[in-house]
């Protein structure tokens, strides 16, 4: 199962909602996509949820066991 990495830092805008779109398309059946973002941003994990949803996706957040990393791993439905 081929893994597919997207890393968000700082505020997520109209470009990094793009970043996601693209690395989208590159995600088949049997790869993971696995977000990450650092915690103390993991607020602003709902419009990456609302595109994942839209694309059909199912999700699951994970925080790290250090606390600093939020991460949310995806596969295709």
């Amino acid at each position: 199962m081929p893994q597919i990495y997207v890393n968000f830092s700082g505020e997520i805008g109209p470009s990094d909602n793009q970043k996601l779109l693209h690395a989208l398309k590159d995600v088949g059946k049997e790869d993971e996509l696995i977000i990450s973002m650092d915690a103390n941003d993991a607020h602003q994990a709902d419009q990456i949820f609302g595109i994942l949803n839209k694309h059909d996706f199912q999700v699951l957040p994970k925080g790290s066991e250090t606390g600093l990393t939020y991460s949310i791993l995806a596969k295709r439905k």
